[in-house]
């Protein structure tokens, strides 16, 4: 599919058409006036700001900075659950990883390959996509009444342009390093492709699929120096301002509440999902309730979805969906001890990934904890509960499996 497209005549014109926008911002006035390396340097001497970031520590900070915002009076089990996960999730993610990876033997891949299969994702999700607008017969974000009438059977698989940009970026990437191309063409050549891909998946009015294309290509550009770091802190106002302003938009077209402001809609927002979380805590108890049935609500067909489930659960409106944040599907099913083996995982999964990512700078490893890093900053919120976020952490998983077996 890939090899059809690059020979495609409408391709090789598109093609052609960007690599000459590209040499003319090389050459313009605005590139050579905009900050040098060196701008805000200072910021570099933190060795936080440096390094860590987006280490999986950075998972704690949101999940502490998200229930401050909510601000609101939880009950002593919530507290219990909340503080085993991030004991167990620190353990696994920082201290585990160091004693299990002691080789230097790690699976290399073919950049080519990487390449082929990005743009293979990416075209898929676009086919998606363009039928998903079709069949509604209008843009959803601009008529947010239209997001109802999306069949989730075309709006999951248009999602697969997030894993095709993240490819084809550490592809960039990767001839960057190698010295192919200059920093400046591959930071132009990353941003084109995200921003068509922010553009596309704004137009079906979800903030998720944004917030995970900006969080991925920040944590990529982050650890292989594409961008700097004032950028990056600009890239994270950026993301608050995309999730506060999609947020109010949808208030105002769908709830006429035109009397708050952004910052407002979103206290209320996370009020009101650490309100559900409590609410899951007292309901699930230390054991939980579903025992298995929430994770295979995930499969396609079975049931109603998770996020259903847990609005039948807390005895909402039927049919709603409700964000459980990530520790309400792991209290739901097994209580506090599938807070304790849920976050231990996660944390394990994420300290492999982070350990790996150190050792090798290789742009392909920096994709795969990009990627799994960011949908796990997202589900401080959403919750683990979509099948190709599952899809992409298993997939991460077995390559670091992998790897432990290459250097046994």
């Amino acid at each position: 599919m890939e090899f059809n497209v690059r020979k495609a005549l409408i391709f090789r014109l598109m093609l052609g058409v960007f690599l000459t926008v590209e040499e003319i911002w090389l050459k313009s006035f605005f590139r050579r006036i905009f900050p040098s390396s060196n701008f805000m340097n200072f910021l570099k001497k933190s060795r936080i700001l440096r390094n860590h970031i987006f280490s999986p520590p950075a998972f704690i900070v949101f999940f502490s900075v998200f229930m401050g915002l909510a601000a609101i009076p939880v009950t002593g089990l919530l507290h219990v659950n909340i503080i085993t996960g991030f004991v167990c999730f620190f353990v696994f993610s920082m201290v585990i990883p160091d004693r299990i990876l002691r080789g230097n033997r790690y699976l290399k891949v073919d950049m080519e390959d990487i390449r082929s299969i990005g743009l293979t994702l990416f075209l898929i999700g676009f086919a998606f996509f363009a039928i998903t607008i079709t069949s509604v017969n209008g843009i959803p974000l601009m008529k947010p009444a239209l997001r109802y009438l999306l069949n989730p059977r075309l709006t999951i698989p248009s999602f697969l342009m997030i894993p095709g940009t993240a490819l084809l970026s550490s592809y960039i990437i990767d001839e960057m390093q190698k010295k192919r191309i200059e920093r400046p063409a591959a930071r132009f050549r990353v941003m084109i492709l995200n921003i068509i891909c922010i553009f596309l998946l704004a137009l079906l009015g979800y903030r998720t699929p944004l917030v995970a294309v900006i969080l991925i290509t920040v944590i990529m550009g982050y650890y292989t120096e594409l961008f700097e770091v004032w950028e990056v802190l600009g890239f994270l106002m950026v993301t608050l301002l995309v999730i506060m302003g999609i947020g109010y938009f949808r208030s105002v077209e769908e709830y006429s509440l035109s009397n708050l402001s952004a910052l407002t809609f979103l206290q209320m927002r996370a009020a009101f999902t650490m309100g559900v979380l409590d609410r899951l805590s007292t309901l699930s108890g230390m054991t939980g309730v579903m025992h298995g049935k929430l994770t295979l609500s995930m499969v396609p067909g079975l049931g109603s979805g998770p996020r259903t489930l847990i609005g039948k659960l807390i005895c909402w409106r039927t049919g709603v969906t409700i964000t459980p944040t990530i520790f309400g599907q792991m209290i739901v099913e097994f209580g506090t001890a599938g807070v304790a083996a849920g976050m231990s995982l996660l944390g394990l999964i994420l300290g492999l990934g982070y350990r790996i990512m150190q050792k090798t700078r290789d742009s392909f490893y920096v994709m795969i904890y990009s990627l799994i890093m960011a949908y796990c900053l997202i589900s401080v919120e959403t919750g683990i509960l979509d099948q190709l976020v599952v899809i992409y952490i298993l997939s991460a998983a077995i390559v670091y499996l992998y790897n432990i077996y290459l250097n046994l």
